[in-house]
């Protein structure tokens, strides 16, 4: 059964999701790349029409650049113990 909420989700707020649940550091920095562009393509559609979402895509942002700094360090750390 699909979650309602789901289904009306911006395609940026499911990719961004995503990204944050992502438990496997190997795929995490695609998952972040995709929505990283996601939210970059909303910020851009609302210059031309600003919106309620512009906080929401900035916090987003700022915390998928947090997230990606934390996947490359643990990825580091992994390559140093094999």
């Amino acid at each position: 059964m699909t979650n309602t909420s789901d289904v009306n989700a911006p395609q940026w707020r499911e990719l961004y999701r995503d990204a944050l649940l992502e438990l496997d550091p190997t795929k995490s920095p695609k998952l972040i790349a995709e929505a990283r562009s996601a939210i970059l393509d909303k910020i851009e559609d609302g210059f031309s029409k600003p919106n309620a979402d512009q906080v929401a895509l900035g916090d987003a942002l700022a915390m998928l650049s947090t997230l990606r700094t934390i996947v490359e360090r643990e990825i580091s750390e992994q390559k140093k113990i094999a």
